[in-house]
């Protein structure tokens, strides 16, 4: 991917000339850095319907956030089954969580309630004290003239704190259903398909089993369901197979995971799968704190068992949401879920409006042209993004065409560290990433010109009224360092600021929006190196925090921040664009070893110990690697691993 970019700059003359590149256009799309938890400046091509939402949380059932669209290749008809919880998932035995189906006789255009997918009579799997009373979540398909369901269980007594660890009487898992119509009723499989209680733990941390997709392969059955990690903050996608539909599935195989090594973005949940022309795509969303970021896997759906047949064919660039009020938190509680018909994406996507409720709604994209030609959206939710060019340099001029709800910055000379303020779920924005750089932040009603030190706070350096909303934004450079900045073609300041050599890039706070039709910059443009902090190399490599400890004094990190880990068999990892990179670490009496893998591949020790300690400094480096993804782990092997940054090269 950087191999084009810099071809594709070269043919530009971005470097030599300077001439103005207008990265708003969608050939220059992978120019865009996109991160699950940063976030995501996204060109895809999906119009959200006009008559959404398609349904909205009501109490008890405030969160229908989770859902399934299928087309009916009998009736024609479409089907949305819809995954009703209460507020927070909230386990209750007096209201539990279960699934209706929604159709619609006109290809989406209105839709009515058909009613629940089972009948409320108890139902209790062989094998099980108690009846599964919760069955939110399904996927239907039709293969071999009937419609087979795999779907989500949970018995009564289950809570979110006996979830993962389910004792005689509480259990969760998936099921298998059938039926003559898509309607229903379904039967129900007197076994499940697996059990959280009977799954082995993988890898030391999966266990828990739900959001199962069921797909008809060629000469089997495969089910892919999703597991969590509890305190890790990981999620993994897994593979059964059976000679039947209602089993006995094999036992589970991982398939997809942020410990492999290979490029995997963290916090991604995996639900549901869909097939076309022969393969099997698993779109992921991840559940960082501006929930913008979508990610699609792929494979093969003869090799879906074979997890090297996977691959990560979109990472970011797949969604965006709107601003309007039935998206308000963007998408969440999973990720779309569709069908191909006739070259167009149809898909059903949840939310939640602005007081929280759960809303399922439609939309739809060409299928083999998932990119509009010009404009990109980023959109900051519970939480702000940072869309960032990888490119930077002494930049000539910036113009920006937008239309933005909130407060949007436009920024330069960025030159933070990366990374999220925590390795967990609702992850955002660390607050190192608000130094080092300037900005032009628009509200509603207001411009400010700001500078931000390499401590913070930033300080103000020209503000003013706006009478409405800006549409453009220009920052021009001479070459003795001084700028004119423009608002809507007018001046509205001039004096010096710093024309580089940081990366240009675009701030949403939270709760805001921009839509960009323009964003050119002119100057001596190159790839910049990007570096990384601590909680993304414990993000990445799914890592329990509490196996990790803060220091008490910062000094001894690059940025004043890091933590030590002793425990046996912990690592961290780094998913990674570039052709090198240098791991940073203070050397001291206690330092100890670990090792470092590329791909897979043992690329030497990092060794942090010396007979005194030392200031921060990189304590393994390594280049030449192939411009382009890869992921860095380094593996505990003895001592005392002090975690700090990595710096990336381009």
């Amino acid at each position: 991917m950087l191999i084009s970019l810099l071809i594709a700059s070269a043919s530009l003359g971005i470097g030599e000339s300077g001439e103005p590149i207008d990265f708003a256009a969608a050939a220059q799309c992978d120019a865009w850095l996109r991160h699950p938890v940063l976030g995501d400046p996204s060109f895809d091509a999906f119009e959200h319907a006009a008559g959404n939402p398609l349904h909205r949380g009501t109490p008890p059932y405030t969160w229908p956030v989770n859902g399934f669209l299928f087309a009916d290749p009998a009736s024609g008809n479409w089907f949305c089954y819809v995954g009703h919880y209460c507020t927070n998932y909230d386990m209750q035995p007096g209201a539990p969580s279960y699934c209706s189906v929604f159709r619609s006789k006109d290809k989406g255009a209105h839709w009515e309630s058909v009613g629940p997918v089972f009948s409320n009579e108890p139902f209790t799997f062989e094998g099980e004290q108690s009846p599964a009373t919760h069955w939110p979540d399904v996927a239907v398909i039709h293969a071999d003239g009937r419609y087979h369901m795999a779907y989500d269980w949970a018995t009564a007594s289950t809570t979110w704190q006996n979830a993962s660890n389910p004792g005689a009487d509480a259990n969760s898992g998936v099921g298998y259903a059938w039926a003559e119509r898509p309607e229903g009723p379904f039967h129900r499989a007197p076994r499940p398909v697996a059990s959280t209680r009977t799954q082995p733990l993988l890898l030391g941390k999966y266990k828990r089993m739900y959001a199962s997709s069921i797909i008809r392969r060629e000469k089997d059955w495969l089910v892919l369901t999703l597991t969590d990690s509890g305190p890790h903050f990981g999620w993994a996608l897994l593979g059964m197979t059976a000679e039947r539909p209602e089993g006995p599935y094999s036992p589970a195989t991982l398939l997809l995971h942020p410990e492999a090594d290979r490029f995997h973005p963290p916090l991604l949940e995996f639900f549901p799968a869909f097939t076309h022309e022969g393969f099997l795509y698993a779109p992921a969303t991840s559940v960082a704190l501006n929930r913008n970021y979508q990610a699609m896997f792929r494979c093969p759906i003869e090799a879906a068992m074979d997890p090297a047949s996977w691959e990560l064919a979109e990472a970011g660039s797949v969604w965006h949401a709107e601003p309007l009020e039935n998206e308000f938190f963007g998408i969440w509680g999973q990720t779309f879920s569709g069908f191909v018909k006739d070259n167009l994406f149809h898909v059903m996507f949840p939310s939640r409006d602005s007081q929280g409720n759960g809303t399922i709604n439609l939309a739809t994209r060409p299928w083999d042209a998932p990119h509009r030609e010009q404009g990109f959206v980023l959109s900051g939710h519970e939480g702000p993004s940072l869309g960032l060019l990888k490119l930077g340099g002494a930049l000539e001029r910036i113009d920006v065409e937008l239309a933005s709800r909130g407060t949007v910055a436009l920024v330069w000379n960025y030159a933070a560290p990366l990374g999220p303020d925590k390795p967990s779920s609702g992850a955002s924005l660390h607050p190192l990433m608000r130094t080092r750089h300037e900005g032009l932040e628009l509200t509603v009603s207001e411009w400010r010109l700001y500078r931000a030190g390499p401590q913070g706070p930033r300080v103000v350096l020209a503000s003013g009224a706006l009478a409405a909303p800006a549409q453009s934004l220009s920052v021009a450079w001479s070459p003795d360092g001084k700028a004119v900045v423009g608002i809507d073609k007018q001046a509205v300041w001039n004096g010096p600021l710093t024309p580089g050599p940081g990366a240009p890039g675009l701030w949403v706070e939270a709760h805001s929006h921009a839509r960009v039709s323009r964003f050119s910059v002119a100057g001596k443009l190159r790839p910049v190196p990007i570096t990384w902090l601590y909680t993304e190399g414990l993000l990445d490599a799914a890592q329990n925090r509490a196996d990790w400890q803060e220091q008490p004094d910062g000094a001894q990190f690059r940025f004043g921040t890091g933590v030590v880990g002793v425990k046996p068999g912990i690592a961290a990892k780094w998913n990674i664009e570039g052709s090198g990179f240098a791991l940073w670490g203070a050397k001291g009496p206690k330092g100890g070893v670990a090792d470092v893998y590329v791909d897979g591949k043992n690329r030497g020790v990092a060794s942090f110990l010396a007979p005194e300690t030392l200031e921060p400094g990189p304590a393994f480096a390594l280049s030449g690697l192939e411009p382009g993804r890869h992921a860095v782990r380094l593996q505990h092997r003895l001592g005392e691993i002090p975690l700090d940054s990595l710096e990336v090269e381009p």
